[in-house]
């Protein structure tokens, strides 16, 4: 049995930790970071402390150093977005292993992430900063209308707005809608708004600052606004835009410096060609880890987690059986619910191999969702179009969701 290691967990209060990787924690003696209300419930013999706000420098460190004080810090585990550049900063801080702030920084500032891709030759739609909500339009001007405005810092498709003209922006500068961006403690990114054919995504594991595991797969639609019906498609093998794909995500790797860690990677498709969107070092949203390992084994999260306590990941691909993988999102509108579809159900159409419920009857769904809420995930075989068409019309005409308001 390995000697017991103190981790230190930075965990932002809205984020839960699969099963398996609390779990997996547990040999480890385990000191936490979080915030009050806090959704995650870590067990006895964990030494929980609260921080107004992980994303607090100084307000994280100084906690960090009380920790210190009683017992040392052997690795530090932050596999969320929001607070990873700040865990980062800590480690370099007090001399703890780890991803340092430099890499952490690239592959959570939206902003210096694209600097680092533009400066490695990936190609990408035009961007600029814009330090608040005021600058959007005079950034806006710069790369071109119609924009994409999102925070530096953040994941999902939250506080992300369109907007197809200056006086657009500038209207929304002045209205109460933009008070949730004037709120935020970071700039903005604004992005030339490009047609997008497709949006794909690349979800890999590295380690010793080489790719040893990737696979690309296809979104159903693109993520911004993508509706009621929502999934993803791994890409076979051998696909040629799957092999552009991992060409891309390799050089991103390496602009952003990441030695170890595992990431997920956006992509647009458009009439001239791939375009690189965003990396993050983080296991993806949704349903997408365990998709990856429905076909391949390899375990994104059991990853995420050896290689922040400095362990060889495991990257071997087992034959599973399971085909081309494919998973859905049933999405659900804010409210209480009345009515669902029970699983089972599901699990009865041709080709499914797993349902995984997020909401039960009863359970209430918020009003503030990101792109990858949905009341259940479904995972299927899907070895060509013909089969996602066919499994992707028996799902939704199977699925049943009511709501009522609270």
């Amino acid at each position: 049995m390995e000697p017991e290691m103190n981790v230190l967990l930075v965990h932002v209060k809205k984020n839960r930790l699969p099963d398996h990787i609390v779990k997996a924690l547990f040999p480890q003696f385990l000191t936490v970071i979080t915030e009050p209300g806090h959704l995650q419930e870590y067990g006895p013999g964990v030494d929980v402390r609260l921080v107004e706000d992980v994303q607090d420098l100084e307000c994280l460190r100084a906690e960090v150093l009380e920790v210190l004080r009683q017992r040392r810090i052997d690795r530090i585990f932050m596999p969320f977005e929001l607070g990873q550049a700040q865990a980062a900063f800590v480690r370099e801080y007090f001399g703890i292993p780890g991803i340092g702030f430099t890499a952490a920084n690239a592959l959570t500032n939206k902003y210096v992430m694209k600097l680092r891709l533009r400066e490695a030759g990936l190609p990408q739609a035009p961007f600029a900063l814009a330090a608040g909500v005021d600058r959007i339009e005079a950034a806006g001007d710069e790369v071109g209308w119609p924009v994409v405005v999102k925070p530096a810092v953040g994941g999902g498709s939250l506080d992300v707005f369109t907007f197809d003209s200056a006086a657009e922006a500038r209207a929304f500068a002045a209205s109460r809608d933009a008070d949730p961006i004037r709120k935020l403690t970071c700039p903005l990114v604004v992005e030339s708004f490009v047609d997008i054919r497709t949006e794909l995504h690349c979800d890999g594991v590295v380690d010793g600052g080489e790719v040893r595991f990737a696979k690309a797969s296809e979104y159903f639609v693109p993520v911004l606004g993508h509706g009621e019906q929502f999934g993803s498609r791994i890409l076979p093998d051998g696909d040629p835009v799957a092999a552009e794909i991992l060409d891309l995500h390799r050089r991103a790797v390496a602009a952003t410096g990441l030695e170890s860690g595992v990431t997920h990677m956006e992509f647009f498709q458009t009439e001239d060609g791939l375009l690189a969107s965003e990396i993050a070092c983080r296991p993806a949203g949704g349903g997408i880890p365990h998709a990856v390992k429905l076909q391949t084994g390899v375990d994104i999260w059991a990853a995420c987690l050896d290689t922040a306590l400095g362990r060889a990941p495991k990257t071997a691909e087992t034959e599973t059986g399971a085909g081309t993988v494919a998973h859905w999102y049933l999405t659900v509108p804010p409210g209480r619910i009345v009515k669902l579809t029970d699983a089972d159900q599901l699990r009865q159409i041709d080709g499914v191999i797993d349902v995984v419920a997020n909401f039960k009857v009863g359970d209430s769904v918020p009003t503030r969702q990101n792109s990858a809420t949905a009341a259940m995930l479904v995972f299927a075989r899907a070895d060509s179009l013909a089969e996602v068409e066919r499994l992707h019309k028996e799902i939704y005409g199977a699925y049943r969701v009511e709501v009522s308001s609270e």
